[in-house]
């Protein structure tokens, strides 16, 4: 047996075993949409399920997502981000998709969008007295 002449690091082990099974699903990505693939990966890569098929349809726009195409970590990542802020960058500039409904403010769990009614939100109303 011969000995491996490059080190592995922890990082790229890591990521390789959080993309492997996106990339081992290739066989059946040939029975269903792209829309559908895209939402399949961007729910391994994001830990959510339930997420827009509206939302997809941009940000998979945005990336000239090509589902016969490897999945790099550069995509993997840029997936990620756009699912999680809710902004996408289309035709060189900016866009917001889905300010409300973007990942973050769930993973945060204590804030919520500003201009949203809720506890997190309370500094839009009226200090009270006690």
């Amino acid at each position: 047996m011969r000995a491996i002449d490059h080190e592995i690091s922890r990082r790229l082990l890591l990521i390789g075993c959080a993309l492997a099974p996106c990339m081992t699903l290739r066989a059946a990505v040939a029975k269903t949409s792209p829309l559908a693939d895209f939402l399949h990966l961007s729910a391994k890569l994001t830990g959510r399920a339930h997420l827009s098929a509206e939302s997809a349809r941009i940000y998979m726009r945005s990336l000239k997502f090509d589902r016969s195409g490897k999945i790099s970590d550069r995509l993997a990542r840029r997936i990620v981000a756009d699912w999680y802020s809710g902004q996408t960058v289309e035709s060189g500039r900016m866009i917001c998709v889905d300010y409300t409904g973007a990942l973050m403010w769930d993973a945060m769990g204590f804030a919520r969008p500003g201009g949203v009614p809720g506890e997190a939100a309370s500094w839009a109303l009226a200090p009270t007295s006690e």
